[in-house]
């Protein structure tokens, strides 16, 4: 194992940059990705700091097998979110992470701290980093960026980014990856760095050599990973629709009568080709050229994922796929997570409904919508508000926006409704970075598993707290949830480059992750976890096939609560117990 992992440390206020070694006790015990960036992000950042401050740190943090591993070019974005103040870990994948490592082949990632007195990029060229202006890059995408440094992998924010919008993304190769979630392009932002821009040689490793072929052919030749090879994401949306699970109409119904407009048959009518991350044979994502549809000719790079034509097509009644694509190129232009922005366009588009808000925009209507996005980029008129969040948003209008507004933490949730998936409802309420399907998919166990979605059963909350764990290692080596990476893997992976780790150490290593996480939201004020939209908990689902006048039961949820906490042994208030921390060698950062 090495212990000689370094960490680039930026700091923007005065233009110094380092090397430091990675503490060797943390090596062994958090990884790397989302273990590693959770512990410099409570180390670094002061209790209560203000997101959008020089105090905190945006940190972009690879793992050991990134790089190296098929499956494994992904990397972790890890700041304080200035959407829910609680601690924020955004992935993206495609080449950016892969390369990252490659230049910087010794380091884990970067921590970036202060905030420049100009917009500024930072190159990390073959081991060597500096930093220069780039005021010239202002109001560019980043699509422009990658244009203007071919000979370079960048991540860069848009113009959402650079106006603060709290769910602005950090975006990568060309803006067809995105670090998407609560607002790490608005950290980004606010320290005046526009982009960074990675080049370096890639690794070559005799030691795992037969490790990567294994690998490869399962992950191109196994029936694990046929469904997603066949179909991506997109092969989920009649899934869910007919589950009930697929927000429809802004989270009033569970299914949408124009799904064939949005089926995965459209996708492969329309596909100009598939797109892969670094060193993947699975290809999951689509390149669309579309010969239909009221955006006919519309090329898309790459999407819309699942996610998007839940939340920007059937949440917004729009069932023409090429409009959903068009929101969703908008969002990759501009820089904006398309989940919380189809969340925030819906919110609207029902405000304007209930005669809340006057504004032009209407479910069904993508022209509109596009302004509205446009506006929230710009932070321009009603833009300035929605850029916020729907939490802020629904307070600040009042006159019953808060029924509209879909959110855990602040925030806005994913499309995989939980009134069709109480366990869903639970890994929602107990996410660490607010609503979130990638901590826990516990929906999969339910809806469309053997499960009962809507009893209370102590097994909802070991499921949910197995997912938790599981997710904690995985995003901490870095791998991808579609590349089939079980734990078993993990440890002939980490054995093979000399880390002594057992699938027990795992097992350990992802619930010591998780309670990490935990302290750091209870450093930062939030208690029991049991908050929950009052959409969902008081308005019965319509259309929603076998969870049809369901809601997600309040004292069901409650229960499963208090489960999930005994079974973390942590107080009723979810704070970690003494013994606890103790048990995971994490006294240190309780103090």
């Amino acid at each position: 194992m090495s212990a000689d992992w370094k960490i680039l440390k930026v700091n923007l206020s005065d233009g110094s940059i380092r090397s430091e070694r990675v503490p060797e006790a943390w090596v062994a015990s958090l990884l790397g990705g989302k273990g590693m960036a959770a512990a410099y992000l409570y180390r670094e950042v002061p209790p209560k700091a203000d997101p959008l401050g020089p105090e905190n740190r945006l940190i972009l943090m690879a793992g050991p097998l990134v790089g190296l591993a098929p499956g494994c070019s992904r990397y972790c974005v890890t700041t304080k979110s200035p959407l829910t103040g609680a601690f924020l870990d955004a992935y993206s994948g495609g080449h950016f992470p892969a390369h990252l490592r490659f230049a910087l082949p010794d380091h884990l990632g970067v921590v970036v701290e202060g905030r420049a007195k100009e917009l500024t990029v930072l190159r990390i060229d073959g081991g060597r980093a500096y930093l220069e202006s780039a005021s010239n890059l202002k109001g560019r995408s980043a699509r422009d960026i990658s244009e203007a440094f071919p000979e370079y992998k960048s991540a860069a924010i848009g113009p959402a980014g650079e106006n603060l919008v709290r769910f602005a993304t950090v975006s990568n190769d060309g803006g067809t990856h995105h670090a998407g979630r609560a607002g790490a392009g608005a950290v980004m932002g606010s320290k005046k760095l526009k982009a960074i821009l990675v080049r370096g040689t890639p690794l070559q490793d005799a030691r795992i050599g037969s490790l990567r072929k294994q690998l490869l052919d399962r992950m191109a030749h196994g029936e694990g990973q046929a469904g997603v090879r066949a179909n991506g994401t997109p092969g989920m949306v009649t899934v869910s629709n007919e589950a009930g699970t697929l927000p429809t109409r802004h989270w009033t119904k569970g299914s949408f009568a124009g799904i064939e407009g949005l089926s995965v048959d459209v996708f492969h009518r329309n596909q100009k080709s598939r797109v892969a991350c670094y060193l993947c044979p699975i290809a999951c994502g689509f390149n669309l050229e579309f010969t239909e549809g009221a955006y006919e000719g519309l090329v898309t790079g790459k999407g819309p994922e699942y996610e998007t034509v839940g939340m920007m097509g059937s949440n917004l009644e729009l069932g023409d796929l090429s409009a959903v694509a068009k929101l969703g190129c908008a969002c990759d232009e501009l820089g904006l997570d398309t989940i919380s922005a189809g969340n925030v366009l819906g919110f609207a588009m029902e405000c304007v409904e209930k005669g809340i808000l006057d504004e032009p925009v209407h479910f069904g209507n993508s022209e509109e919508a596009l302004r509205i996005l446009e506006k929230i980029a710009a932070r321009d008129g009603i833009g300035d508000l929605l850029a916020e969040g729907t939490r802020t948003a629904a307070a600040e209008l009042g006159g019953g926006a808060e029924m509209s507004a879909v959110e855990v933490k602040g925030l806005e949730l994913p499309a995989w409704g939980p009134r069709a998936s109480h366990s869903m409802a639970l890994a929602y309420a107990t996410s660490d970075r607010g609503a979130c399907h990638m901590r826990s998919w516990a929906v999969g166990g339910d809806a469309f598993g053997p499960r009962d979605p809507f009893a209370f059963d102590p097994e909802h909350a070991a499921a949910v707290i197995a997912d938790q764990n599981g997710s904690s290692v995985l995003w901490s080596l870095i791998s991808c949830a579609f590349s089939g990476f079980d734990h078993d893997d993990a440890a002939k992976w980490l054995d093979a480059l000399g880390y002594e780790t057992t699938r027990e150490d795992l097992d350990v290593i992802g619930e010591r992750i998780w309670n990490l996480t935990r302290l750091f939201n209870v450093r930062e004020g939030f208690g029991r976890d049991d908050q929950f939209p009052v959409r969902l908990t008081t308005q019965p689902l319509q259309d929603g096939g076998p969870a049809d006048g369901r809601i997600v039961d309040a004292e069901i949820l409650k229960d499963l609560v208090r489960s999930y906490y005994e079974q973390r042994e942590w107080s009723q208030d979810g704070v970690p117990s003494s013994r606890k921390l103790a048990s995971l060698e994490l006294e240190p950062f309780a103090r």
